[in-house]
């Protein structure tokens, strides 16, 4: 069953490739950056246009209690972002990263857990904070709250497939301008695989994780040629490597590294990740 999972995993990654050439010209570098979608994309780079725009963020968090049989985990989660204008990747290996942050979002929250039944997670969530324009006179209050869901459907021979669900009620304010309330529900199949392989004494497994999202706004990215270039829905394929016990990387618990392509007919974006989203 898995090796038809993979292969239809691969088809989908190449067939992305092809985006870039539908994109279209931007004619305002103020309407590029959507708030939202900047400050929850987490690290990665997306284009739109003829423009490519790219989100460093720190996802910091502070666990305050574990949840057990009676009573919900909780953490603090305080996400910083930073983006960068006309990115250009192949730039970082001479100079290293940008010297200009042009944007920066800070979405402080608090999170909370529950495992309902053996076979089902509950994340209920709460978020909100400020992103600015640096060097210009555009920013926005942004918020967010949701419930992230993962249900394990199996386990075929140590390789087990979870139903993942996110639904969130969000939206941005821009300074001077009205807010924008948006929504989005997203479902998937965590397929986790074991490689028989180890790292620093720890088993590793394989995650595929297909996703699609869609959003009950749509996205408005960029002002261009098409008028009604705004983003419905986004298909998303993650491909990672995790421990089924976190690592701690400078006191911050890290179980996977990943990479993801998230696409529509005029946005790409590519992400690297160290935990799911579900």
């Amino acid at each position: 069953m898995w090796r038809k999972f993979l292969i239809a995993a691969g088809m989908w990654l190449a067939a992305s490739n092809s985006v870039h050439a539908q994109t279209r010209a931007v004619e305002d570098d103020q309407q590029l950056l959507n708030w939202y979608y900047a400050s929850t994309y987490g690290t990665g780079i997306y284009s739109a246009g003829d423009r490519t725009v790219a989100v460093l963020q720190a996802p910091l968090s502070f666990p305050v209690r574990e949840s057990d049989d009676q009573r919900w985990g909780m953490r603090f989660t305080l996400p910083v972002s930073f983006g960068f204008y006309d990115f250009d990747l192949g730039e970082i290996v001479d100079n290293g990263l940008p010297a200009r942050i042009n944007t920066v979002s800070v979405v402080p929250g608090i999170e909370f857990e529950k495992r309902i039944i053996p076979r089902w997670l509950l994340k209920p969530y709460v978020s909100a904070g400020w992103g600015w324009e640096l060097g210009g006179d555009e920013s926005a209050f942004i918020y967010d709250t949701g419930l992230r869901s993962r249900f394990r459907l199996s386990d075929d021979q140590g390789t087990v497939f979870s139903l993942v669900n996110w639904l969130s009620i969000a939206g941005y304010e821009p300074s001077g301008g009205p807010r924008e309330p948006l929504g989005m529900f997203a479902i998937g199949v965590d397929a986790e695989i074991p490689t028989g392989k180890t790292l620093f004494d720890r088993p590793v497994v394989l995650s595929i994780v297909p996703t699609y999202y869609y959003y009950f706004s749509r996205l408005d990215f960029a002002e261009v040629s098409n008028r009604d270039n705004k983003i419905r829905d986004q298909w998303e394929l993650a491909f990672s490597l995790l421990a089924r016990e976190p690592y701690r990387v400078l006191d911050i618990e890290v179980d996977r590294i990943g990479i993801a392509v998230r696409k529509t007919s005029d946005l790409v974006g590519f992400r690297i990740f160290t935990s799911l989203p579900f």
